[in-house]
């Protein structure tokens, strides 16, 4: 009994890129939970200058008491969890013979990194409309695309999506967050038209609009843009009405 009564649970709290001291003894700690399924710290025992890097679940066991935890949140995301620490043997519970849903969509969006954000050009006589995704140089995030809605008008159109390397001429909005309230994303939207057609090199994927319809694209893994690139939306044919909605998250680099 004077073993178990020895294990206690530590909330912790931490910031991106800060850390949160816990002064205890004991020669086990176990990162137990958190609300990101995708929280990652690190671990610096009385101050050691090695380190241990814990997903949720994992643990491990010293051959020596510890007296101080400095515990980083290494994660993209605020973190909001618990840590483990007292008497006992490492096991790791991210795999226990179940299979757990965990709702990394949600955490992502109460993180305020799950953003949406659309954009429409009207048809322009002998011209091509395009609506683009833009990641400014410098932004210090990655842009996880997870889907794209595209619309049209009364002209049907295939368009195709192609990557960009500078910021279309028609800033419509920054991206909005997912979270009510949330701040704005610094991915923009923007939009213009064009007299060059889209050509199939280069095209990730393509979509066929039908007349006044709309039609979503899901992707299985992401659409990754680094800073300085861009996903355009790209009408291929000429004097057509083009809606693009994007969907994403975004890593801190």
């Amino acid at each position: 009994m004077g073993i178990i009564a020895s294990v206690q649970s530590y909330d912790l709290n931490i910031p991106v890129g800060q850390s949160q001291a816990i002064d205890v003894a004991g020669d086990c700690v176990q990162f137990i939970s958190a609300i990101d399924p995708f929280a990652v710290i690190e671990i610096r025992p009385n101050f050691a200058q090695g380190n241990i890097t814990l997903k949720p679940g994992q643990g491990m066991r010293f051959s020596e008491q510890v007296q101080r935890w400095i515990v980083f949140n290494k994660g993209s995301v605020a973190l909001t969890g618990a840590l483990l620490i007292g008497t006992g043997d490492f096991f790791d519970q991210r795999i226990s013979g179940t299979v757990d849903v965990i709702d990394g969509g949600k955490a992502r969006t109460l993180g305020g990194i799950a953003m949406m954000g659309y954009g429409v050009i009207a048809a322009v006589a002998a011209k091509f409309s395009r609506v683009q995704l833009w990641n400014p140089a410098g932004s210090g995030k990655r842009l996880c695309v997870e889907s794209v809605i595209g619309s049209t008008g009364a002209t049907p159109t295939f368009m195709y999506a192609q990557y960009s390397a500078a910021p279309l001429g028609t800033l419509i909005q920054n991206g909005i967050s997912k979270m009510s309230g949330g701040t704005a994303s610094v991915a923009t939207i923007n939009v213009d038209t064009t007299a060059v057609s889209a050509v199939w090199a280069g095209t990730l994927f393509a979509i066929s609009l039908p007349a006044s319809g709309s039609l979503p694209q899901k992707l299985v893994e992401p659409i990754v843009l680094m800073p300085g690139s861009g996903l355009i939306m790209w009408a291929t044919t000429g004097n057509a009405d083009l809606g693009t909605s994007f969907e994403w998250y975004e890593d801190v680099i």
